[in-house]
């Protein structure tokens, strides 16, 4: 897929080295992923808007789109493509077969919720039937912190979850607070997000491991924040601020 945009070279712009000249390819795995990847061909969004973004800022033409599964990108097989974005948590298990940008997104854990369903503490929250993805790393956080009374349906990804939820096999999902926020703007009739819990670490771009463009991709990300950018984009896409969702404390 091609996206158009516009060339606006920034100062970051002489040393990236991209796969296909003039072109930023972005390899993502959900598609589409609300408030994130929308559209056919995917050109909205908060990290279709990203991706544009940094295309510019680094001095290309244009923004090529790629999907790959969830897990491929984690084992640092892009398919050619010079990064990932696909809501995408840092840890120390992935790093060692992919290199993270510094993070564009903070991202505390979020709960998305049917809509109807509600919980104000934790034990509302233990009463709630949960799914879970085997492949996120907020799953631990399920039986670690929220311990819920009922075994929770466990999945493969995050699609799968999302299919229980609608069915209406389960109540809650926990995802980074921006994913969930992004599905709830897309699907208001059928989910909310109910609350945040208190941690998580933040969203970040995946560049191939040892990749010479990792240093440049940071310095194109801090400026996109401090200029405001990825400000915008937030507000754009996920329309509710973390500061906006009410906090649930764990502590028992």
């Amino acid at each position: 897929m091609l996206v158009a945009c516009s060339t606006d070279q920034g100062a970051a712009g002489s040393s990236f080295k991209p796969a296909s000249r003039g072109v930023l390819t972005v390899a993502t795995a959900f598609l589409p992923a609300p408030g994130f990847w929308e559209g056919r061909p995917p050109v909205s969004g908060f990290e279709a808007g990203l991706a544009a973004a940094l295309a510019r800022r680094l001095g290309l033409d244009r923004v090529r789109v790629v999907q790959v599964p969830f897990t491929t990108i984690l084992r640092g097989k892009l398919a050619g493509a010079d990064m990932a974005l696909s809501q995408l948590t840092p840890t120390k298990e992935r790093e060692k077969y992919v290199n993270f940008s510094t993070p564009y997104l903070t991202a505390p854990p979020g709960i998305l919720a049917r809509r109807g369903v509600n919980a104000i503490d934790v034990h509302g929250l233990q009463s709630l039937r949960w799914v879970e993805s085997s492949a996120s790393t907020l799953t631990p956080i399920v039986s670690d912190r929220i311990r819920p009374h009922g075994k929770p349906i466990i999945v493969v990804d995050r699609a799968q979850a999302l299919q229980v939820l609608r069915a209406g096999g389960a109540d809650a999902l926990l995802l980074d607070l921006p994913v969930a926020l992004g599905l709830a703007r897309a699907e208001p009739e059928r989910f909310h997000v109910l609350g945040q819990l208190s941690g998580g670490e933040g969203l970040a771009a995946v560049l191939p491991k040892g990749s010479s463009n990792s240093e440049i991709v940071d310095s194109a990300i801090r400026a996109l924040t401090a200029n405001g950018t990825i400000g915008r984009l937030t507000s754009r896409w996920l329309g509710k601020s973390v500061g906006n969702v009410p906090l649930i404390l764990t502590e028992q």
